[in-house]
């Protein structure tokens, strides 16, 4: 079998740069395909947590007495769930926040769902419904605080 000539190892060789000069550019883009921080919306998620927990800790009265809080504490997670989707580059938070907002999954929204339909809920399942929501509040709040810094 015959030894491939310089001039077909050099064809090769060409190709070879490319791709690690193309592996290389996604590598640098990668590094950007996440919004920066923003102090804003950190703001938003923790206060939104704070006063979630807040509000989930009256759950053992009747929703009726606390209708306006709870229409308040929506309007609250809609502009910060708004504000997040303004920005570039922040699928994963939207993601976070749709989950979190969501009637027919079992956090904030899940959760505010129930307690209108059963009236008032028990102080072990309010517990237990805080330790989860508060985590999910945590990896948007972690997911924020971990991002990127804009250059000053």
């Amino acid at each position: 079998m015959a030894e491939p000539s310089r001039s077909q190892l050099a064809g090769k060789v060409v190709p070879l740069r490319n791709l690690i000069a193309i592996a290389a550019s996604l590598v640098l883009a990668a590094c950007s395909l996440i919004a920066p921080y923003d102090r804003a919306a950190y703001e938003h998620a923790t206060n939104a947590k704070v006063d979630t927990l807040a509000l989930m800790s009256k759950a053992t009265s009747s929703y009726d007495e606390h209708e306006k809080e709870v229409e308040a504490l929506v309007r609250q997670l809609d502009k910060a769930y708004e504000y997040d989707r303004g920005r570039q580059l922040n699928k994963i938070t939207i993601a976070q926040w749709d989950i979190l907002r969501d009637p027919n999954r079992d956090l904030v929204g899940g959760f505010l769902k129930m307690w209108k339909a059963k009236g008032s809920l028990s102080v072990t399942f309010i517990a237990e419904k805080k330790k989860q929501i508060g985590d999910a509040f945590d990896q948007i709040i972690q997911l924020e605080s971990g991002k990127p810094r804009p250059a000053k």
